[in-house]
């Protein structure tokens, strides 16, 4: 059976170890002079910065650059970690699934450098990419779009055009989703895939194969 095209951008499962995804991550700030939408699934960078309180803030990640890690809630409402409670924040309030363009919000990211991620493979235009049993073990980068301002979900997937053995592309495919709903070769495959050029994991990635 052919698979149906879903893409959410990349949905931490496990870890490396095998064990379980448990909803870990930690707080970024994303300043309001980031004209980018964000969504629960879109990889992140750190922005070289932090807000007044010293909380790190981040960017969407670009293409072929490092990533931090991954969107996996977005603060409904402006926090003060300074006094440990959630204070009325207008815009982010209106757009509680997603952080809406040049807003100052907070997002929670899944950092580890560990964690494998589901994400649909695509081609560098986010069309259906015939994904086959030799792509496992390239690197590729993340293909980057915007994502649905209804559900919150991210629009980004895994791009297979230029996947190779390069150490600098993001992220690396370790396999295919093992699920009666996924067909490992063929359009709109689920694949699993890490960080490979993690942020905390050293930075330039390992070389594919």
């Amino acid at each position: 059976m052919a698979n149906t095209s879903k893409i959410n951008g990349f949905r931490p499962v496990k870890h490396t170890s095998g064990a379980p995804y448990n909803g870990q991550c930690n707080l970024y700030q994303v300043p309001s002079s980031d004209g980018t939408a964000l969504f629960v699934g879109d990889p992140v960078k750190l922005s070289g910065s932090s807000d007044a309180n010293g909380i790190a803030t981040v960017i969407r990640a670009t293409a072929g650059g490092p990533v931090l890690g991954v969107i996996v809630g977005i603060v409904p409402a402006k926090l003060d970690p300074v006094a440990g409670k959630m204070t009325a924040g207008s815009t982010a309030l209106d757009t509680p699934q997603y952080r809406a363009a040049s807003t100052d919000a907070f997002v929670l990211v899944c950092d580890s450098d560990d964690v494998i991620y589901e994400v649909e493979a695509t081609t560098s235009g986010g069309a259906s990419y015939s994904f086959a049993a030799a792509d496992v073990g390239l690197n590729a980068d993340a293909y980057l779009a915007t994502g649905s301002t209804t559900t919150g979900a991210s629009g980004c997937a895994l791009n297979m055009t230029g996947a190779a053995t390069t150490a600098t592309l993001q992220f690396k495919i370790l396999g295919t989703v093992q699920r009666v709903d996924n067909e490992p070769t063929g359009n709109a495959t689920k694949v699993l895939a890490k960080i490979n050029q993690a942020t905390f994991g050293g930075g330039t990635g390992a070389t594919g194969v």
